[in-house]
């Protein structure tokens, strides 16, 4: 789907450390059959490259058939809906589809 290589996942793991131990985790809600989402997926893999990051994030995929439960943790209600979770809470939100301009901008502060 992407060169970013997305995975779906269980749900994440929460943290209560201090300090970072691993990257960033940066989850994708859709569908695999909202065109939406497939394309907010190759705009979060050409941001990642164009920054050369492209170990900065965990990067999965969330679908609605598969994890409804994590829909529901998270509050997500609409497709296609990016989160940034650092420390082990949500730092990033962006609902709905947008172009690459706000997915970087919402990127901005882990990217390098």
């Amino acid at each position: 789907m992407t060169s970013l290589a997305p995975t779906h996942t269980p749900a994440p793991t929460q943290t209560t450390t201090e300090t970072r131990t691993s990257a960033p985790l940066l989850l994708l809600f859709g569908s695999k059959t909202s065109g939406q989402s497939r394309r907010l997926d190759g705009f979060v893999a050409h941001v990642v490259q164009r920054r050369h990051n492209h170990g900065t994030f965990r990067y999965r995929i969330v679908d609605i058939e598969d994890r409804p439960d994590l829909f529901d943790r998270f509050h997500v209600t609409d497709v296609p809906t990016l989160l940034v979770i650092d420390d082990g809470r949500v730092q990033g939100r962006l609902v709905g589809f947008h172009q690459p301009k706000a997915v970087e901008e919402l990127l901005t502060p882990w990217l390098h």
